[in-house]
C-alpha cells in the first residue's frame, strides 16, 4: 500500500503514525488483517463521542498494578489521558472510574458505578485489579455483618467488591484482569502452610480469604471468577471459543483478558487496552491469547528464551550464591525463566531499563498461575523433571525446554558440590 494514501487518509504526521503503530502493538502484530479500506477516519469520529469507557475497579490489591501503571513510557498514562497520542484521549476514551487517580471521593465515586450499572455509561471496558475474596466465608466465620473487601453501601448494607465485579461484568463488553492478583488470585490466593487450630479453611481457595482470580488457576486446581456466576457466561463462552464477541452490552459473547505480573507492567496493560479499544471500533482483530488467557505477542516466549544471561546458561556458568555480583546465568540460585513467559528482562520495565534478570535478581514467575505457591523456595532451583506423574514444572513448559533444565540440573549440582 501506498504511504502517502496511509498519510493522506488519517491526516497524520509521520511521528503520530509511527507512534500509533507502537500504541497499537501493530509492530509485533503485523500478521493481524488490517482492512485499511475502512474508513478509519470515520471510526476515530465515533470515538471522539466518548463511546468507550474505562472502568478500572480495585480489590484485594496492593496497587501495584497501578503504580505500574504511572510508570508506563511508551504511552505514558498521561498522553492517554491528556490525548497527545493523537488517539486516545478526552472525549475519545475516558477513564471514568479508578479510585486511586480519581477526583471523586466517597458516594461521588460510587455513583458512577451505579450508573454504569444501570448503562448510563456504555459501553465500557472492566479492568479489574486484586483478588476476589470469598465473601461468603467471610459471613461463615464472622457473622452477618463480616467483609473482606468492601466498597461503598446500599440500603445500609456495604457492597463487596465481589458484587461489584459481578455487578459491573454484566453491561461492560470486555474484562481485562491486570496482575496476577486479578488473574489468577495471586499472593491473596497462598495456601496457608501451617493453620493454627482454630483455622476455618475456605472453599474457593486455600487463603485465609479463599481468594481467587478471574480465570481460573490450572495449576492450583482453583476456579475462578468467571466460572462461578451466571454473569459470566458471555465471557466463558470466549475463553472457550463459543461464538464470535461483539463489543456491545449485550453481547452473547464477550472478552476477557488476563495481563498477569506482580504487578503488571504498565506498558503490558497500556498496549492491551488500546488492542481491545480498536477491535471495539472495528478497527484491529483481537491480540491471539495463549492457554493462561495472556495476549502471544507479549507472552509468548519465555523469559530464559529472552535472556541477557542466556549464552552464560548454554556454557554452565552459572552464579554460585544468589547475591554474587556477577554477570552468570541464575538458574542454579532459583531462576524459574525456563517455565516464565515474559519479555521484561529483555524490554526493559521502565523506559527500556530494569528487568529482574538483567539487574542480577531472579524471575520468581509472576505472570504465571500458581504464582506464588508452586514456585517456592524463589532461591530454590527447579526440581529435576520426571516423565510421570507430571510436576507443576513439566506440565507448563515443553519438551526442549525439559532437555534445558536438565542440563542446567546437571550443572547446578557440580556446582553445589564445589561449594561444599
Amino acid at each position: 500500500m501506498n504511504e502517502n494514501y496511509i498519510f493522506d487518509k488519517i491526516r497524520l504526521s509521520r511521528r503520530d503514525f509511527l507512534k500509533f503503530m507502537t500504541v497499537t502493538s501493530i509492530t509485533t502484530t503485523l500478521y493481524m488483517s488490517l482492512n485499511w479500506t475502512k474508513t478509519i477516519r470515520a471510526a476515530m469520529n465515533e470515538v471522539k463521542n466518548g463511546s468507550i469507557n474505562i472502568i478500572w475497579f480495585e480489590a484485594q490489591d496492593c496497587a501495584g498494578d497501578t503504580i505500574a501503571l504511572l510508570d508506563a513510557t511508551y504511552p505514558e498514562l498521561l498522553d492517554v489521558l491528556l490525548g497527545t497520542t493523537h488517539i486516545v484521549g478526552p472525549g475519545m476514551v475516558k477513564l471514568l472510574y479508578h479510585q486511586t487517580v480519581m477526583p471523586q471521593w466517597g458516594e461521588n465515586a460510587v455513583d458512577i458505578l451505579r450508573k454504569a450499572e444501570k448503562g448510563e455509561f456504555d459501553p465500557y471496558v472492566l479492568v479489574v485489579e486484586g483478588a476476589l475474596p470469598e465473601e461468603e466465608h467471610a459471613r461463615g466465620i464472622g457473622g452477618e455483618n463480616a467483609y473482606f473487601c468492601v466498597v461503598g453501601e446500599e440500603h445500609g448494607k456495604l457492597i463487596t467488591c465481589t458484587e461489584w465485579v459481578r455487578r459491573l461484568a454484566k453491561r461492560a463488553i470486555a474484562i481485562v484482569a491486570v496482575g496476577n492478583c486479578a488473574s489468577y488470585g495471586g499472593i491473596p490466593a497462598n495456601e496457608v502452610k501451617e493453620p493454627p487450630p482454630e483455622y476455618v479453611p475456605a472453599s474457593w481457595s486455600k487463603a485465609p480469604t479463599g481468594s481467587i482470580g478471574i480465570f481460573d488457576d490450572p495449576i492450583r486446581k482453583y476456579k475462578g471468577l468467571i466460572n462461578r456466576y451466571v454473569e459470566f457466561e458471555p465471557y466463558r463462552n470466549f475463553i472457550n471459543g463459543i461464538g464470535v464477541p461483539e463489543p456491545r452490552p449485550d453481547s452473547k459473547v464477550k472478552v476477557a483478558i488476563a495481563v498477569p505480573g506482580c504487578p503488571a507492567n504498565g506498558n503490558a496493560i497500556l498496549k492491551t487496552l488500546a488492542c481491545i479499544i480498536l477491535w471495539a471500533l472495528d478497527l484491529l482483530p483481537l491480540p491471539e491469547l495463549d492457554q493462561y488467557w495472556r495476549p502471544k505477542f507479549i507472552y509468548g516466549s519465555t523469559v530464559h528464551e529472552q535472556c541477557p544471561r542466556a549464552g552464560s546458561y548454554a556454557a554452565g556458568d552459572l552464579r554460585k550464591y544468589p547475591g554474587d555480583n556477577d554477570y552468570r546465568c541464575l538458574f542454579a540460585v532459583g531462576c524459574k525463566g525456563p517455565v516464565s513467559n515474559c519479555p521484561w528482562n529483555k524490554l526493559g520495565w521502565v523506559n527500556g531499563i530494569g528487568g529482574p534478570t538483567r539487574t542480577g535478581g531472579i524471575c520468581i514467575a509472576c505472570t504465571m498461575p500458581g504464582f506464588t505457591d508452586e514456585y517456592e523456595p524463589f532461591f530454590k532451583p527447579l526440581p529435576a523433571p520426571t516423565p510421570e506423574p507430571f510436576t507443576v514444572m513439566t506440565a507448563t513448559i515443553g519438551a526442549s525446554a525439559i532437555a534445558g533444565i536438565g542440563i542446567g540440573i546437571a550443572i547446578a549440582r557440580k556446582v553445589k558440590k564445589e561449594r561444599e
